[in-house]
């Protein structure tokens, strides 16, 4: 065999084994969205809490990457909308951030006190739509289901980033099945809210699913912006994707405003469940929105929302804007089940190659380069 031939068929010879190396390795060592939460599956009700530990009774908290910890309502045994089970009594910087101030610049400052309640979830079977009120009949609040199971270890933090909660049955004969996840990330900067619901009846079941918020901002709620362009107050546009909204300048100085910059991620356009109501203003911070739903026997639908905490409102904007676009990110901890079930957002199939596949194309790739071997050599 010439020296040039022997040399072009070894270089071939070792591209071919590196690939194959390097496809074996990733079914052993890589995490794609269907493997990781094969894991979840195997870890969920393993043990009833989270690695971490309550801060406050009824309530657990999680820090995302920027650095801002956010306090999950969890196994609260009395009847307030803004105690609801998964919604969120807080969310503070642990740490001084650039805040924006009123004349464009920037002011060191520990933004805190977003959040007295957002998030809660009711539905109505009634047709109503407005805010989720505790003595109002229209209304079935998802509440007192703690404590939840803690799932999703993370990649950083080592802990668990998402918290599940227990099943409510509520509706006519207690048809509908309905629980939630609250997910935040040690590697990105957004709390994400799964909200399924399952027809476990005979019949079709159609309602309201309606999210009530407590933005802790009170009066001085201001409406930023929206994905039309537009802060109308009030804001009732259905078709926006995302809404942001601030507290006023005026605390701790004039020029500063000490609350975080709000994002609130609605839904998709093109979505098979879009929003049927919306409500926003100037000066309320106690936004709602909300979908109508019906599921067919056995049928379930997830609504998912997003919830953006940041230092300015450009930040808040610019987050809320890549959620809605669904980057593989902002699906972590969901099955391909899961995602194919999230009913407000038009989310595209994310292609996955299991491990099982990734094993047996290395192995097809190593037989391979062992018989050009074998009969090059004959």
């Amino acid at each position: 065999m010439r020296e040039g031939n022997r040399a072009s068929m070894s270089g071939r010879l070792f591209v071919m084994v590196l690939c194959a190396g390097l496809l074996a390795s990733a079914a052993l060592a890589e995490i794609t969205i269907t493997d990781h939460n094969a894991m979840l599956r195997q870890q969920r009700h393993a043990a009833r809490h989270s690695a971490i530990p309550p801060l406050a009774t009824g309530s657990h908290a999680l820090v995302d990457a920027g650095g801002v910890q956010y306090f999950i309502n969890d196994d609260i045994t009395f009847s307030t909308s803004s105690s609801a089970s998964g919604a969120m009594s807080e969310a503070s910087y642990t740490q001084s951030v650039a805040a924006t101030t009123s004349g464009g610049g920037t002011s060191p400052y520990k933004l805190n006190d977003a959040y007295d309640g957002y998030q809660t979830v009711c539905v109505s079977f009634t047709g109503a739509t407005g805010t989720c009120e505790v003595k109002n009949s229209d209304f079935v609040i998802y509440n007192k289901n703690g404590p939840a199971t803690g799932e999703c270890v993370g990649t950083a933090s080592k802990v668990n980033r998402q918290y599940v909660f227990g099943t409510q049955v509520m509706g006519p004969g207690n048809a509908l099945h309905v629980f939630r996840k609250v997910f935040v990330p040690d590697n990105e900067q957004f709390a994400r809210w799964l909200n399924y619901f399952t027809n476990t009846g005979a019949t079709p079941l159609t309602f309201n699913v309606i999210v009530a918020n407590n933005l802790g901002s009170d009066a001085s709620t201001l409406i930023v912006t929206s994905s039309t362009g537009s802060h109308t107050s009030p804001f009732t546009d259905t078709s926006a994707t995302w809404v942001t909204t601030f507290q006023n300048w005026g605390f701790p100085a004039a020029n500063q405003s000490s609350d975080p910059r709000l994002g609130h991620v609605l839904q998709s356009g093109g979505a098979p469940v879009p929003l049927s109501f919306i409500h926003f203003a100037d000066g309320d911070d106690n936004p709602y929105w909300g979908y109508t739903l019906t599921l067919q026997p056995g049928e379930t639908r997830i609504i998912m929302n997003f919830g953006v905490v940041q230092a300015s409102k450009a930040a808040a904007k610019a987050k809320a804007e890549m959620l809605v676009t669904e980057p593989p990110i902002s699906l972590q901890c969901m099955t391909p089940t899961e995602v194919a079930e999230v009913g407000n957002f038009a989310i595209q199939a994310i292609p996955a190659v299991s491990h099982r596949g990734l094993a047996i194309l290395g192995v097809l790739l190593l037989a391979a380069a062992a018989l050009v071997l074998r009969t090059k050599t004959a």
